[in-house]
């Protein structure tokens, strides 16, 4: 798992690449923490390059989701591959998560106001 992170008008942009799986859990959970505690409270984690998650990234990105919300922020994901669409609509996490298909349509809705 590869992650970056950028900020654009006040919006984090965390990209995640490879593998969300259970052995970088624990380190993206962290970086995540980390940016949503310092940031503004508006996040966009881009998908783009994932090409499996977990149930161990499910969890990061719930937990993600939870420390966003507690902030009254507004989290975001975006360019999330067929695969990983799949699994978050058989977990009915699709009716949670904000989706976007691009990272720039992500940030065109996060910039308007709730």
């Amino acid at each position: 798992m590869i992650q970056t992170h950028q900020k654009e008008n006040n919006i984090d942009i965390v990209k995640i690449s490879g593998r969300l799986v259970a052995t970088d859990a624990p380190e993206a959970m962290e970086n995540l923490k980390a940016i949503v505690e310092s940031g503004e409270g508006k996040l966009i984690v881009d998908l783009s390059g994932v090409s499996f998650i977990d149930s161990s990234g499910l969890s990061v990105l719930i937990s993600a989701f939870k420390l966003i919300r507690a902030k009254e922020g507004r989290m975001l994901l975006s360019g999330i591959s067929k695969n990983v669409q799949t699994l978050l609509e058989l977990t009915r996490l699709s009716e949670i998560f904000e989706m976007f298909a691009t990272t720039e349509a992500a940030l065109e809705a996060i910039a308007k106001p709730s």
